[in-house]
């Protein structure tokens, strides 16, 4: 298998766009203008990146030597093992400060140490303990249901473009979960994500006539891509499409926009297989560990700046700018440091670092 520098530049710039959106929350980065809120709609939806990233990598790493008891392992190994260790802290300031964030009443009326469980189980399988936790329930969904996606591989390529197909028009239908308090919310966002998930494992099995039909024609794919921004910002939406479960609110346009965008970064980065760069292989091998990680600088930013009472009006741009290099940076110098500290741990606690040797055995 020939290796695609491509896709290790596309996990880096994905991780770039997510910490890209919730830096915008702590800079302070007003979305008054049409400028503003249509950049703004360009990054949103970012998640969906690495889904498609996720089905590719599937497809070309993980699919020939694919068994289901060690690819569950692996992920568990790589997502919810620092997951639980990362959410211990968040979620016991969050029964601190916020006891009653869920309603256990009807479970717990009587016992308070129940109530407690209850609602960190809750916590768990939600994510709602912290910004972006969420996504790990989800994947751990996807990871279980791997068996029907080693089906999808094995099916014709027209059965495969019609249940992508159907697939895409439920998740812009069903849209991402309203509020984090929804005890199902992966469930939904398993809905929502899957079709950029196959759409990565179809685009991986037929990667080299993708690469030859489409070259020189990626910027087409920018402009449709932008098409949809266009069309969302000027219907007023800004940011992600949010839905109550089997309920109607319109269609997501976020999730077609993020087709092309993610047939453009397919096709375009193709053109720099070439580059090596020390910055972006950093990134794109922390980036799971900044996706964990990140949202503890961005408390700390953002208590910094609460406890000084820090504003940044007058150059929100370049506040904006600094705090996503600052959070990528403080992120990655964690992720680096703990896995130097803890080089047989690290794989474990944050989702960064050398395999332990067992693992490579066994895998």
């Amino acid at each position: 298998m020939k290796y695609l520098n491509s896709i290790n530049h596309y996990r880096a710039l994905a991780i770039v766009f997510i910490v890209a959106i919730h830096a915008q929350f702590v800079a302070g980065l007003k979305l008054d203008t049409y400028i503003n809120q249509f950049f703004f709609n360009v990054i949103s939806g970012a998640t969906l990146n690495f889904s498609f990233i996720s089905g590719f990598v599937f497809y070309l790493v993980l699919y020939k030597r694919y068994k289901y008891s060690t690819f569950v392992k692996g992920r568990v190994n790589r997502f919810l093992k620092p997951y639980l260790f990362l959410s211990i802290l968040p979620i016991v300031v969050s029964l601190i400060i916020m006891p009653m964030y869920w309603d256990n009443s009807n479970l717990a009326a009587y016992n308070s140490w129940f109530w407690y469980i209850i609602s960190i189980f809750k916590y768990v399988i939600t994510g709602a303990h912290i910004t972006a936790y969420w996504y790990i329930p989800f994947v751990i969904i996807m990871t279980l249901m791997s068996p029907l996606h080693v089906k999808f591989i094995k099916l014709k390529f027209k059965q495969q473009l019609i249940i992508f197909g159907v697939l895409l028009i439920i998740a812009s239908v069903v849209q991402r979960p309203y509020t984090r308090t929804f005890l199902f919310q992966a469930v939904q966002s398993t809905i929502y994500f899957t079709p950029l998930y196959v759409m990565g494992i179809m685009c991986a099995m037929h990667k080299d006539r993708i690469y030859k039909l489409l070259k020189g024609k990626d910027v087409y794919l920018l402009i449709i891509a932008l098409g949809f921004v266009v069309l969302q910002t000027n219907n007023g939406v800004l940011g992600l499409y949010k839905n109550h479960f089997l309920a109607y609110n319109g269609v997501d346009l976020i999730v077609f926009k993020m087709v092309f965008m993610c047939l453009f970064f397919m096709v375009w980065l193709h053109r720099f297989e070439h580059v090596r760069s020390t910055i972006i292989n950093s990134l794109a091998n922390t980036s799971f560990a900044i996706y964990f990680l990140h949202v503890y600088v961005l408390k700390l930013i953002l208590t910094i700046k609460n406890y000084y009472n820090l504003s940044f009006e007058g150059y929100t741009l370049l506040s904006y700018i600094v705090i996503i290099l600052l959070m990528l940076g403080m992120s990655m110098i964690v992720a680096i440091g703990v896995n130097r500290l803890f080089p047989n741990y690290s794989f474990y606690l944050i989702g960064y670092g050398k395999k332990p040797s067992k693992d490579l055995k066994k895998n």
